[in-house]
């Protein structure tokens, strides 16, 4: 029955409508991944510091079954890679990450224990913090720096918490029934914030205003599974990794209309994504393709593919060097051989 609908909502979209798709042939190299970086733990999230160019690496160690191992969360130089420090985290297995650079804080996502850490990165001082909600499934942290705040996306109980970060203290929950909340942004400028709901074959971007967190509106992508969403803020534009589709959507963050969806290849999975201001680039881990693609947003089509040799997971850019790092998680099945699992790697222009 998914498939039949799918087919219905992609016929839709069709009519009238051409939608760019990249060109079958080698791409031109223009980056090249330049440090490599082991973990010893099932990484999935990384955030980036901006006052002292870090790179913070999270992932349960000893996957998320295991309820004995300490966990920590991983230091790493940006300029290289090498592991400079880590940080305990008891038994709290952590998944997401976000960082807030204006006060030092970083915030860990503990998905199976209904929490998150809120750690002072000057006194490493810890605050947990919970919402109450036992059926909670957290995937995905943002921090509005701005206005100093914290969402958290909760796929196992429908909501997003809201996080207050001048006391880091839970403030409320917008419940959202019956949705499939994974992917979360925020434009503080604008007073917006943006999350996926995967739960329709519409593919619903969720618009809440974030002085009073009202839903403003809701943005039908026509595919189905949006996971993550990146934003261009000086053109309000929306970028959002359709998994299942296997395309980026463009969205006009204006009036929600689909500006174009860019083809990414047969069976690419995409799941983060980071956008590249200065020249106009989203780079996105295409997670079966087992590369980062790299799409002019000009043109709308992809220009380059960047092999990882891993399972490409989440990015974050270093937007004063244009310096991209990726995380590469490991198979799920015990027969999935990787060469490059459970790594980060850095990727420059060449």
């Amino acid at each position: 029955m998914k498939s039949i609908k799918l087919a219905i909502a992609l016929g839709f979209l069709t009519i009238g409508t051409t939608y760019a798709q990249p060109a079958q042939k080698k791409l031109p190299a223009e980056h090249e991944i330049v440090s490599n970086q082991k973990i010893d733990a099932s990484i999935y999230q990384l955030a980036f510091n901006t006052a002292n160019d870090l790179v913070y690496v999270v992932g349960p160690k000893g996957g998320f079954n295991s309820k004995d191992q300490e966990q920590y969360v991983y230091v790493l130089k940006g300029q290289n890679l090498a592991v400079v420090d880590s940080i305990p985290l008891g038994k709290n297995a952590p998944f997401g990450v976000a960082i807030n650079n204006k006060t030092q804080t970083l915030y860990v996502g503990h998905s199976i224990k209904q929490s998150i850490s809120a750690i002072d990165l000057k006194t490493k001082k810890q605050t947990l913090i919970s919402s109450g909600r036992e059926k909670s499934k957290i995937r995905e942290i943002v921090v509005d720096e701005d206005n100093n705040m914290v969402y958290v996306s909760d796929h196992g109980d429908p909501s997003i918490w809201v996080v207050d970060g001048k006391t880091n203290s839970y403030k409320k929950t917008i419940a959202i029934p019956e949705a499939m909340v994974l992917g979360l942004s925020v434009d503080s400028k604008r007073g917006k914030l943006y999350a996926t709901d995967s739960n329709t074959m519409e593919g619903n971007v969720l618009v809440y205003d974030t002085k009073d967190y009202s839903l403003q509106s809701k943005w039908k992508t026509w595919s189905y599974c949006p996971l993550n969403i990146a934003l261009d803020k000086q053109n309000n534009r929306l970028f959002v990794s359709q998994s299942n589709d296997n395309n980026i959507t463009v969205i006009n963050g204006e009036t929600g209309e689909i500006i174009n969806k860019v083809y990414l290849g047969y069976d690419a999975s995409p799941i983060g994504l980071v956008y590249d201001a200065k020249n106009d680039q989203v780079f996105v881990a295409n997670r079966n393709k087992k590369e980062v693609a790299v799409v002019d947003m000009k043109a709308y089509k992809v220009s380059e593919r960047i092999p990882t040799d891993g399972l490409p997971n989440t990015l974050v850019i270093n937007d004063k060097d244009g310096s991209v790092y990726v995380t590469n998680k490991d198979g799920r099945k015990a027969d999935d051989v990787l060469s490059n699992a459970n790594t980060v790697q850095k990727i420059k222009k060449i």
